[in-house]
């Protein structure tokens, strides 16, 4: 019974983003906090660096901002100051980038496309995946809203050659039917406001809905390449 009330206002959510969707955009703002990350180091320099990552990225917000039918998913970046212009500290400021971002991501609803933007300013240009959800009965309240957990097992190839999978865990609010969450997660019938990816926790931490306008979703400008060409370049700097 629980299963099928959640799914009814699922069906809402969708139903109410589909009427008011034209006229509606957000801006999300999340915290950042990365935990666990390089604790299997005994290498001491190594250590620093991975201290110095996790303060970094700590420091960091993710702003999510959408459109009824374009979002844009962009870290914050931690200005490193004069005083911390070095090698270590310029490493860690790319690491925290790397280990919590991935890439800043804007995605295109209608024609289904997305452009992942490196930290070295590379621009990706994809298909976007749409995310297979498990969205379950269990429930919290976040900053006042209702939210359902759902999983998104990602599948990827270890290091051994082992087909492997890591959950990815969302929180949605079915209240704020807009189908958007940091970086590219995507697709749920509601707003993402906890994201657990890996070592880093996305949270929510401002939350703006226009109703009155629609947010101009400013795409980066410059020469795009494709994931194919991108990936395949990857493989030949490191021999594959």
């Amino acid at each position: 019974m629980k299963k099928l009330k959640i799914i009814f206002i699922c069906i809402c959510a969708s139903t109410m983003a589909n009427c008011f969707g034209q006229s509606v955009s957000g801006k999300v703002i999340y915290k950042i906090q990365l935990v666990g990350y390089g604790t299997d180091s005994k290498d001491p320099e190594f250590n620093k660096l991975n201290e110095a990552t996790v303060e970094i990225a700590n420091k960091q917000t993710c702003t999510l901002q959408f459109n009824s039918t374009q979002s844009s998913s962009v870290l914050d970046k931690y200005l490193i100051s004069d005083a911390e212009n070095n090698g270590l500290r310029k490493m860690a400021r790319t690491m925290a980038f790397i280990v919590t971002n991935e890439s800043d991501y804007f995605f295109d609803k209608y024609t289904n496309t997305a452009i992942k933007r490196e930290d070295n300013g590379k621009l990706i240009k994809k298909a976007h995946d749409k995310l297979q959800w498990e969205i379950s009965s269990e429930s919290k309240i976040i900053d006042n809203y209702l939210c359902y957990k759902a999983t998104y097992f990602m599948k990827f190839i270890n290091r051994l050659g082992v087909n492997t999978s890591i959950p990815i865990t969302a929180w949605f609010a079915p209240s704020l039917p807009y189908a958007y969450g940091p970086k590219y997660f995507n697709g749920l019938p509601g707003l993402i406001l906890e994201l657990v990816d890996r070592e880093t926790t996305f949270y929510a931490t401002s939350i703006e809905i226009f109703t009155d306008k629609e947010l101009a979703i400013d795409f980066p400008k410059g020469k795009t390449i494709s994931a194919e060409v991108y990936e395949k370049g990857l493989k030949t700097q490191v021999g594959m």
